[in-house]
């Protein structure tokens, strides 16, 4: 058993008489040892900057600081200041206290680096009290509080400023004029920074290469770049700033052939370019061809840019985005072992548009160095994810490194579900985001209304207002396009007169409008909206001809593309696929055949809205061999494809063909809905293949995922009437999980008459009267009777109809 130590009273008590035994003399005696003496004390001083430390054993010795002491104290502060150091700011605090208790806060050094500071540190508002106490008169003052105000993205104050100098006492200098021209850059405030100009001109009208380097700025951040370069050719010397300001405007006017230009005529002039000056050439370089990339790759080779990381990344993403994945991997290869996060997600993020495959790859290679992508590569990758189980991987990751309530990813990965089907796991990753903008607003309504969820999209949208975000017009034509029926029709009238009270005008939406109102059946409306569109381009007639073809007014449909066609419009896919889709519907197979001429002329055959449209319009003709060739010649069918093709051999009695495609279908990976199993099983009712249709019947839960519907039991129940198991179909209706429909009983009657069975069509008339069903299946009745030869009975099912109205039949032929 070990031993027990002594509790800590009877060592604190042990301590206390070892103290008191020594003797009185020792303790008291001069120079003698302390007890601590050998305990080293820290020395607070070594943790300041030296200039800090100076100041303060300065000040300690009684010695009173001179201005330039303090500035230059208040000046070391400033890089721990910007880099978000509070105690560096409050030490700072304490020296401008002391300078104010020297009588010295008003000179224009310390003043200036008190300002300087403050405004760095994000607190403009003491900055600006700190100005008040300077000397109103010194330039130096000035010029820090108007880059100040500049730095915290208050342009408009550093102007009105700069106004408030050049009017009092204060001559503006060189670093003054660059102040409040970068002020009018970043405020697009062009005007504002020409009378600048003009001021400038007017008082020195050989100013110097630091002020005409941020005219020429100032011109072309605003836009003007034929003002910038004449500013910029009129200045008697260049050095690389000035010819990079001018090479940066144009690449950001996306005019890379003149910034191309630009520094081949920088080279030859002498000028070397410095890493930004090559970042700015490789963006415009990403806007043009491979072999103007591979000529500035070369010059940048040339120097010792080359070993930049930054440039390293400014080549990786030109590369990428003309398409050179090749060359972007290579020249991220020759770094080597990559240690740099940034350029690993620089990498990442541009493959990821390309090849989502790659950039995965690439993603897992970064997990295995150990290092961790930033959130601009996660939300480049979500972006391109096609795949929800992938996207839920990744998602955890996410929330790993802690990315996940963030503007950038949240919105990425919210789209990403909203894109996969997942609208409930997009929502929720939605109301986690701790700080949203516009657009993962709109993003969120647009993700309702595809998914046909009015009601939350409307919700959403009202929420977004209440918020206080505005609106913009694509925000606006996602909430319309939620409306998509009869029953959103007030909703969406709603929207249409906030959108008048808001904006006082339509124009942006028109085309908006016009498909809300025909989604809601109020076509007429919409085309008041369109007559009143003073110029209609592509979109609105497009819109409109769409809303004809839903509402079934083809001849008007027909007529607006007519006219489209003869005022020079280019017709797209979306109209063509809508106009030969009209055409199979309202049996025109000419002109759809003249429209398939057109399709293939100007090369849109290949979208696969159109070969869908083709092959149901070949389909429903019963031109099965044209309608073949056509779904043959698309790479990759869609289910819309699928179906129309599948439901084309059913309908023309090729049954087995059906099923063979069908069977090719889910080779294929495409997963099958309702709409193509009730083409399956019909095409097993047409062709007697009752074993099969009740195999793909039970398979539609198990197998599918599909919830069989009313329309897919009246479809068994014509598979069972036709192959002549009357019994059986009654059995089956009786055993269905819903209430049969009208549709579902006349498939039996009409079964009835077929094989002469009266007593069970006598049984389904009760149950026709029981719902009050129209007269169409009483007529049915009254034939079966009268085939059976009991002509009482079928008097009586006549007699019975009296007073009830039966619709005439039509045909389009």
């Amino acid at each position: 058993m070990p031993p027990r130590l002594p509790s800590a009273a009877l060592l604190v008590s042990a301590h206390r008489r070892a103290l008191s035994a020594l003797p009185a003399t020792a303790a008291a005696r001069p120079g003698a040892p302390h007890l601590l003496d050998g305990v080293p004390r820290p020395d607070r001083l070594a943790r300041l900057p030296p200039e800090l430390a100076g100041f303060v054993r300065s000040r300690a010795a009684g010695h009173t600081p001179s201005q330039f002491a303090y500035g230059n104290a208040l000046k070391a502060c400033v890089p721990a200041a910007s880099a978000g150091a509070a105690g560096n700011v409050a030490f700072a605090e304490q020296v401008y206290c002391a300078a104010w208790k020297d009588g010295l806060a008003g000179d224009a050094y310390i003043c200036s680096g008190m300002v300087d500071l403050l405004a760095k540190s994000g607190r403009l508002g003491d900055a600006l009290r700190a100005f008040a106490d300077g000397d109103p008169g010194s330039a130096v003052c000035w010029n820090a509080v108007i880059s100040g105000a500049s730095r915290n993205g208050e342009h408009g104050l550093a102007i009105e400023m700069f106004t408030d100098m050049a009017w009092g006492s204060c001559e503006p200098n060189s670093f003054t004029y660059s102040g409040v021209l970068s002020a009018c850059a970043a405020a697009a405030e062009l005007c504002v920074g020409r009378a600048v100009h003009g001021l400038v001109l007017r008082r020195d009208p050989e100013y110097d290469l630091f002020i005409g380097t941020s005219i020429v700025n100032m011109y072309a951040k605003s836009g003007d770049m034929v003002a910038a370069m004449r500013e910029f050719w009129r200045m008697p010397a260049r050095n690389v700033v000035s010819w990079t300001t001018a090479i940066a405007g144009f690449v950001q006017e996306e005019d890379p052939a003149s910034a191309v230009r630009l520094l081949r005529e920088m080279v030859r002039s002498g000028v070397s370019m410095n890493k930004f000056t090559a970042t700015s050439i490789l963006l415009a370089c990403s806007q043009m061809y491979m072999e103007v990339a591979s000529q500035m790759h070369g010059l940048i080779i040339k120097t010792e840019l080359y070993l930049d990381h930054v440039v390293k990344e400014a080549l990786i993403c030109t590369y990428a985005t003309i398409g050179a994945i090749e060359l972007s991997e290579k020249v991220f290869e020759e770094v080597g072992k990559v240690s740099k996060t940034s350029i690993w997600s620089t990498l990442i993020s541009e493959i990821s548009s390309h090849s989502l495959s790659r950039s995965v790859q690439l993603l897992m290679r970064m997990f295995r160095q150990g290092l961790r992508p930033n959130d601009k590569c996660y939300a480049s990758v979500f972006s391109s994810v096609d795949s929800i189980e992938l996207g839920r991987q990744l998602h955890s990751l996410v929330i790993k490194d802690g990315f996940v309530h963030g503007l950038l990813v949240g919105s990425a990965l919210s789209t990403m579900y909203s894109r996969g089907d997942a609208v409930e796991d997009s929502y929720m990753v939605f109301e986690e985001m701790q700080e949203r903008d516009e657009v993962s607003w709109t993003s969120m309504v647009a993700g309702f209304a595809s998914h046909g969820c009015s009601v939350e999209a409307f919700r959403l949208f009202r929420n977004m207002i209440l918020d206080n975000f505005k609106p913009d017009h694509i925000t606006l034509s996602a909430i319309l396009s939620a409306c998509n029926g009869p029953e959103c029709l007030l909703k969406g009238k709603e929207v249409h007169g906030h959108i008048l009270r808001a904006y006082g005008e339509t124009t942006s939406i028109g085309h908006s409008l016009v498909s809300m109102y025909s989604k809601c059946r109020e076509v007429q409306i919409g085309r008041r909206i369109f007559d009143a569109t003073a110029c209609k381009d592509q979109v609105m007639l497009s819109s409109m001809i769409s809303g004809y073809s839903t509402n079934g007014c083809n001849d008007e449909a027909i007529s607006l593309f007519q006219l489209m066609v003869a005022a020079g419009f280019l017709i797209d896919s979306f109209i063509c696929s809508s106009i030969i889709s009209l055409c199979a519907n309202i049996a025109r197979p000419l002109y759809g055949k003249l429209l398939h001429g057109y399709a293939t002329k100007v090369g849109i055959q290949s979208d696969i809205s159109v070969s869908s449209s083709l092959v149901k319009l070949y389909s429903k003709k019963g031109n099965l061999c044209d309608s073949r060739e056509v779904f043959d010649e698309i790479n990759s069918p869609d289910l819309v494809t699928w179906t129309a093709i599948i439901d084309g051999y059913a309908q023309h009695g090729s049954g087995l063909d059906s099923l063979r495609m069908f069977d090719l279908m889910i080779t294929h990976g495409v997963k099958p809905d309702n709409v193509v199993l009730v083409s399956i099983l019909s095409a097993c009712s047409r062709n007697g293949l009752v074993e099969e249709g009740f195999n793909y019947f039970n398979s539609m839960r198990s197998v599918y995922g599909v919830q069989p519907v009313l329309h897919h039991y009246c479809c068994m129940v014509d598979l069972l009437g036709r192959s002549g198991r009357l019994a059986e179909a009654k059995s089956f209706i009786e055993s269905m999980p819903m209430k049969p429909d009208l549709m579902v009983w006349s498939t039996l009657l009409a079964a009835c008459r077929v094989h002469d069975d009266a007593v069970l069509g006598r049984f389904v008339e009760n149950k026709l009267r029981e719902d009050n069903y129209d007269s169409g299946s009483f007529t049915t009745l009254s034939n079966i009777l009268a085939n059976s030869g009991d002509w009482e009975e079928a008097a009586r099912v006549r007699k019975s109809m009296n007073g009830t109205k039966k619709e005439p039949g039509w045909s389009m032929v």
